[in-house]
């Protein structure tokens, strides 16, 4: 088990220091481009589309949690004495 915990410790030490190296030769592969931000809010069209079709998603993930109409009143079957 020792092993194990060891060899991820080193993967964890080896991809952090990959990151480390790939930031440091790619600087401006990290830079914030507003620019599709600034696109989406400018274009109230697709901004609309989005919004409708999160809300559509979020409705239709909530009615599938609900029970359907049959399960909901099963009727309860005791031991017949």
């Amino acid at each position: 088990m020792t092993s194990s915990r060891g060899l991820r410790t080193v993967g964890v030490i080896v991809a952090l220091g990959l990151g480390l190296l790939v930031a440091h030769l790619f600087p401006t592969a990290s830079r914030f481009d507003p620019g599709f931000a600034e696109r989406l809010w400018l274009s109230r069209q697709s901004d609309l589309i989005i919004h409708v079709g999160l809300m559509l998603v979020g409705a239709l993930g909530i009615r599938a949690l609900l029970p359907e109409d049959d399960e909901e009143e099963e009727p309860h079957h005791g031991p017949m004495a």
